[in-house]
């Protein structure tokens, strides 16, 4: 199966947050106590088997100090 613009890009993000984790010899047990992630589900994210839900994303990027912006999205509710 194909995987989407969305995987991919999110498998590189995290790759990068990966790294930074081992840079900065961070301990997986306590990213996963501090994020609420399973460590086995927290292993699968960080191998890439896994795609972590946008709360679990946000979570490990704010654990590797990672900041990440989210474009404006236009809504019916909230248009532009």
């Amino acid at each position: 199966m194909e995987q989407s613009v969305y995987e991919g890009r999110v498998k590189e993000i995290m790759a990068e947050i990966k790294q930074t984790i081992e840079t900065k010899g961070i301990n997986p047990d306590s990213i996963s106590e501090e994020t609420g992630i399973p460590a086995e589900q927290l292993t699968q994210i960080l191998s890439g088997e896994s795609i972590p839900s946008l709360t679990q994303f946000l979570a490990l990027c704010e654990v590797s100090g990672m900041t990440i912006s989210l474009p404006f999205v236009e809504t019916p509710k909230n248009p532009m």
